[in-house]
């Protein structure tokens, strides 16, 4: 929708996204033991709004936590859902349509001090660290690991503003 200027309007920013999880106990440790987020809010909801906005059966509810870093840009929602249906326990993958890896950049030095807290906190790592290099944009370092239910996530160290402008210059 546009407004009289013609202008498109900005949704905004990412505010949160939403994960459905089997257990919600350990999803919490794991994202704030391995990840460093902190629990902000922490609610069952359920009632015919909530099904009618989420298309779930009646009678559903969930309880939701939302954990989040040091701004509140980019929170994760962790859902224990609870609404009769089977659950779907394969999370999306690379290659899948739909949101497949959640992506947490760290500076470089926080990316192995981040790896070791996820090791800590039980994650599946696919992997040793990459290190590529991203056309016009530079070098990056990143880690793949799993979540307790099998949700991708990704670390990665990103390459600072001057870095990228060094590797522009000198390509």
């Amino acid at each position: 929708m546009n407004n009289k200027t013609n202008k498109k309007i900005s949704a905004g920013s990412l505010h949160h996204v939403t994960i459905g999880v089997t257990n919600l106990e350990a999803s919490i440790d794991f994202y704030s033991e391995g990840l460093g987020l902190r629990k902000t809010l922490d609610s069952v909801v359920g009632g015919a709004p909530f099904e009618r906005l989420l298309r779930l059966p009646g009678g559903s509810t969930a309880r939701t936590v939302f954990l989040q870093g040091e701004t509140r840009v980019g929170q994760i929602e962790l859902v224990e859902w609870r609404t009769g249906l089977t659950q779907n326990a394969n999370p999306q993958r690379p290659g899948s349509i739909g949101p497949s890896v959640l992506s947490f950049s760290v500076s470089a030095a926080e990316f192995t001090p981040v790896l070791l807290q996820l090791k800590e906190a039980g994650a599946v790592f696919w992997g040793e660290p990459i290190v590529s290099i991203l056309d016009g944009y530079g070098e990056i370092t990143a880690s793949i690991v799993e979540d307790p239910d099998g949700n991708v996530i990704e670390i990665v160290r990103l390459p600072s503003d001057e870095e990228i402008h060094q590797f522009r210059n000198s390509s």
